[in-house]
């Protein structure tokens, strides 16, 4: 664009402006004795699309062009030919020293200036990139400062609010249990919480790309691959899957979940997800299962038991009174037993107590010249008598159904005793049966699996940290349960 261009009409709004302000009330004097370095320095930025406002003289008289009065807001069209300090009087010392350097030959440069200006009749924060540089006149001499100014508060204030944003979200996910993960739409780790690191072993380094999959059990590969293939379809990820906890070396279960991080078209650009520890939960579930079976087996068992000990009293009184109260006195044994059970949450028992309810239960005195016990005083836990007790009603049902105490011949020996290990003090209860017939009249006959053996031989070690053993022969059973004795659990005098 041509000189003449820059002054005539229609070039610019700043242009026009120049042109027809009156300059000869101003230190500048009129434009056409203006000096050949301030036209150059006017023509070079009316014509830049960059923000510019040349600073004239001492007082420095303000020319800027239309990029500028985009940036002066409503002090535009104000500012032009004013003093830069009545232009700008909430910043009259900043620009003071600007002047003064930039008038000396200096230059001056700030990055992400904050100053306070009032563009619009009240203050207000903004963010400034500036470069000042001295304007050379005729004589050589500093005449002028042209200042590149550009508004950086938009983007210094999106850089806040992001900062903030990771801080909150640092924070966050640093004060939850959660382990806490941001992925690729693949499934490539991009990011992992301390929380991971603490837990796994991993470091950030390692667990980048398909590191965090070292973490996972050998066996759950193929439902993470799956969960990961089918979340770009489903819009949801969530699996259950272990992980390794490094400080214990062993695997627990988790819930992974992630939800997706869309763009501006909607498009899946990455997941944020989190994974909770689940393995108590599950291992509760669990045992909850095998409670509620060992309960249906216990009232099936119960109800057996009352359908006997209805027979021995019918062929020992016949019907009658005597029949109703004996009956009913071995019922009320029976419920006894279930009274101990549930007290047990709330106090300890004795082991050899907790043997005799349960004889008790089944009519077991009135053959006492055939039973034996023999054993220290021995109180136990409630969670020990939980499912001892279901162990003890096992081989005690199964003593009066099939074992020694349904022939006159048979005779029971229940002896306990307690010990020092390598591992702490233990119980060792030994159940004896001997004198067993197999009566060929009874369809029923003891078997030799069944769910009385399953829990002795694997609910106790599962819940107790028991050893067991357990054998049927013709004539005898033998059944040895070897437990922990913790602190909580006392030995004293044989009883």
């Amino acid at each position: 664009m041509g000189e003449a261009c820059i002054f005539s009409a229609g070039c610019s709004e700043l242009a026009d402006l120049v042109r027809t302000y009156d300059w000869a009330e101003t230190p500048l004097g009129p434009l056409a004795n203006w000096p050949q370095s301030l036209i150059f320095a006017v023509s070079t930025l009316l014509q830049s699309p960059v923000p510019i406002v040349l600073l004239w003289g001492e007082d420095g008289i303000m020319i800027y062009n239309d990029a500028y009065s985009g940036f002066a807001g409503g002090r535009h069209p104000q500012l032009l030919g004013s003093k830069v300090r009545e232009g700008w009087p909430e910043v009259a010392d900043f620009n003071d020293n600007v002047m003064r350097v930039v008038l000396a030959g200096g230059t001056l440069s700030y990055k992400d200036q904050e100053l306070t200006l009032h563009r619009y009749g009240r203050p207000e924060a903004v963010w400034m990139n500036l470069d000042y540089s001295p304007v050379f006149g005729e004589d050589g001499r500093p005449a002028g400062v042209i200042a590149i100014v550009v508004e950086s508060t938009e983007r210094v204030l999106a850089e806040r609010r992001l900062r903030a944003s990771e801080e909150l979200f640092r924070t966050l996910a640093q004060g939850i249990p959660q382990l806490i993960w941001r992925a690729g739409i693949d499934g490539a780790c991009i990011w992992s919480s301390p929380q991971w690191h603490a837990y796994t072993g991993q470091t950030n380094a390692t667990s980048l790309g398909w590191g965090w999959l070292a973490a996972v059990h050998p066996d759950d590969y193929a439902a993470a691959a799956t969960a990961w293939h089918e979340a770009p379809v489903s819009g949801h990820l969530s699996f259950e899957h272990r992980l390794c906890n490094a400080a214990e070396q062993r695997f627990c279960w988790f819930q992974t979940r992630a939800a997706p991080v869309r763009d501006a078209q909607g498009r899946i650009v990455e997941w944020l997800g989190t994974s909770t520890d689940i393995d108590d939960l599950r291992q509760l579930q669990e045992r909850q299962q095998v409670m509620v079976a060992e309960l249906q087996h216990r009232t099936r068992n119960l109800l057996g038991v009352v359908r006997s000990i209805a027979k021995q009293t019918m062929a020992q009184t016949g019907p009658g009174e005597t029949f109703r109260e004996r009956f009913n006195d071995r019922l009320s044994a029976l419920s006894r037993v279930q009274g101990l059970l549930s007290r047990s949450d709330q106090e300890p028992i004795t082991l050899q107590a907790l043997i005799e309810t349960e004889l008790a239960a089944l009519n077991a005195p009135a053959m006492r010249e055939r039973i034996r016990l023999h054993g220290p005083v021995v109180r136990l836990r409630k969670a020990t008598v939980q499912t001892f007790a279901l162990a003890l009603h096992e081989l005690a049902t199964n003593a009066l159904k099939y074992g020694a105490l349904t022939t006159a011949q048979g005779r029971l020996t229940v002896t306990w005793r307690t010990y020092l290990a390598d591992d702490g003090g233990r119980l060792l209860v030994e159940w004896m049966e001997e004198g067993l017939v197999r009566r060929a009249d009874l369809p029923d006959a003891a078997p030799r699996g069944g769910y009385g053996r399953e829990l002795i031989e694997h609910a106790l070690p599962y819940a107790l940290k028991a050893t067991t053993r357990y054998e049927l022969g013709d004539t005898a059973l033998h059944c040895s349960i070897n437990i922990p004795l913790p602190e909580g659990e006392v030995a004293g005098n044989p009883a």
